[in-house]
């Protein structure tokens, strides 16, 4: 091969035609050229960026079987699963004060339903979040969570307010000319009583006590809240007491009286919830009496090196009562009136004459007094869709069983 030649090859496979060609057989030559790729498409002007909040997602809608179970669980026979859209209700219920409004939709479940069937040996799910409540179980026991979800998702009204007032009587005789227009709701664990009647009989049994000396309001207030919500109402004070002997910083002085502080008062929690008509409340109910009776005065010996080494210490005598369960079925315009039983010396002076045994009344006994009533705040229709009316008396028979 002369040096022309050899040059020639040179620039033939150097630079001037594609190695891919020179690899080719001359028999392909005349295949059809490969098929160019498509330019990428450039990105469209409307994408979002990413500091931009993500869109807020809807809330799901109910549906029949969408719960999903844990991994490695076999499916119960004859079980399923149902969710409920309540993200109407917790968004009205919201505070900042009460961030998870839907636990008490799962606490009135609960009520309803009983915990046992949802921690035996079948696999079950009952959750809430602030738009959907998840339940997994026979549909038997899904039938009663619908109809307590119900109750707040589609009641009459959405708020309710409750006159709460605090009674301390003087004794137990204001029964005498009413009782008998009294309807028993049922007694508590201690012996409290729970009765309804009409408004102006309450207002005569007021008007009764009044007559007699140590006849005394101690909380008289009206509340709103949302229905199904828990209202908190308290009337307390501390009493003082020395709970024993500590060690004081200053040195020389040796151990020194230590004070504590002990609560005497009512505490009410109460939580109402709509019947599905509109026309009763049921009330999941808490209340709590703390009596400080008395301070028994007692001698102990302490080191000191300042004034004698005996030292008096309070040892006290307290009592406490409790009504803690549900009240069904109080109908709207009447009086509820709860005795707490007889609770002698609660938020009275605890020294002083009076605290002479025999000077001052052993028999009050203390009333909590309620009334309700539907507000014209935001209320809802009454209107129903064809799946919700057949209720009335029917709804409100399926309530109570």
């Amino acid at each position: 091969m002369n040096r022309r030649m050899a040059l020639a090859l040179t620039l033939l496979s150097g630079g001037l035609i594609p190695a891919t060609l020179l690899a080719q057989d001359p028999d392909d030559l005349d295949a059809a050229p490969p098929r160019r790729k498509k330019p990428l498409a450039k990105k469209a002007a409307t994408d979002r960026s990413l500091d931009d909040d993500p869109p807020a997602a809807e809330p799901p809608a109910a549906s029949g079987d969408d719960t999903t179970l844990p991994p490695d669980t076999r499916p119960e026979a004859g079980y399923t699963s149902q969710t409920w859209n309540i993200s109407r209700y917790t968004t009205l219920a919201y505070t900042p004060e009460n961030p998870h409004p839907e636990a008490k939709i799962i606490d009135w479940i609960f009520r309803r339903t009983g915990s046992a069937d949802w921690h035996g040996e079948k696999v079950a799910i009952l959750s809430a979040s602030r738009n959907v409540i998840k339940a997994y179980h026979s549909p038997k026991m899904l039938k009663q969570v619908d109809q307590v979800v119900r109750r707040f998702t589609k009641a009459v009204a959405d708020r309710l307010s409750i006159r709460v007032r605090f009674v301390r009587a003087a004794d137990t005789r204001w029964r005498y000319l009413v009782h008998h227009r009294m309807t028993s709701l049922g007694t508590g664990p201690q012996g409290q009583q729970i009765w309804t009647l009409s408004t102006a009989d309450a207002a005569q049994v007021q008007a009764q006590m009044q007559v007699y000396r140590g006849y005394e309001v101690l909380v008289d207030k009206t509340l709103k809240l949302v229905n199904g919500q828990t209202l908190l109402v308290e009337k307390s004070e501390q009493v003082g007491f020395i709970a024993g002997a500590e060690r004081d910083g200053a040195a020389g002085l040796g151990f020194q009286p230590a004070t504590q502080q002990l609560k005497e008062g009512v505490t009410l929690r109460l939580s109402p919830l709509l019947t599905y008509d509109g026309d009763a409340l049921d009330l999941a109910i808490d209340l709590q009496t703390n009596i400080v009776r008395r301070l028994i005065k007692t001698s102990i010996l302490t080191r000191r090196e300042i004034g004698p080494n005996d030292m008096q210490i309070n040892v006290p005598e307290v009592s406490e009562t409790r009504l803690n369960q549900p009240i069904t079925n109080w109908p709207l315009g009447q009086t509820l009136v709860i005795s707490a039983g007889v609770t002698p010396g609660i938020l009275e002076p605890k020294n002083g004459f009076f605290r002479v045994p025999g000077t001052m009344p052993s028999d009050r006994e203390l009333l909590v007094i309620l009334d309700a009533e539907v507000t014209s705040e935001a209320p809802r229709t009454t209107r129903r869709d064809d799946e919700d009316a057949p209720r009335s008396a029917r709804a409100r028979q399926i309530d109570r069983e």
